[in-house]
């Protein structure tokens, strides 16, 4: 039984993590699966990475140290610090966000991987874009930040210059 979890875990972090495959390395992720498999995408390929990565415990140094393909640019790096950021200046964020100016605000232009140049932009997108970012008063920093994320996905200037979208 514990076994069949195992494998019902594995094959769903596989269809879930889809995007790990466009930073370099294939759904299973940076670590020495990803490294052994490299970006082949066959399902089985993938899982082979994916359990050789949970049996070996490599995976989760990997992504905090920046060795074995997670580098420290990489897409699971830039979403964690991207989150953690959010969540601890949630609050100034907001306000910033509705005047479209503010240091945290361009500290999360950085960390979204937009230019330095594009930070005046985007912090104008924020004021502009700022009832679709927070849909209500209850909206939870990760869901500030996926509403960030998806309408600078949609900005034809925004989306190509901010590379950590």
């Amino acid at each position: 039984m514990k076994k069949l979890s195992v494998l019902v875990t594995m094959l769903v972090s596989l269809i879930l993590a889809s995007s790990a495959s466009a930073a370099g390395y294939g759904a299973a992720g940076c670590g020495w699966g990803g490294k052994v498999i490299g970006k082949n995408n066959d399902i089985m390929a993938q899982l082979g990475a994916t359990v050789l990565n949970g049996f070996s415990g490599n995976q989760t140094f990997a992504i905090t140290s920046g060795t074995s393909g997670c580098g420290k640019s990489g897409l699971v790096t830039a979403q964690s610090e991207q989150t953690l950021f959010v969540s601890n200046n949630y609050h100034n964020l907001a306000k910033q966000m509705a005047a479209g100016k503010g240091e945290d605000l361009n500290t999360l232009a950085g960390l979204l991987g937009c230019k330095a140049d594009k930070t005046g932009d985007f912090a104008n997108f924020t004021k502009q874009n700022y009832n679709s970012i927070f849909t209500s008063e209850k909206t939870t920093p990760s869901e500030m930040l996926a509403s960030l994320k998806q309408d600078l996905s949609s900005d034809p200037s925004l989306s190509t210059t901010c590379s950590k979208i």
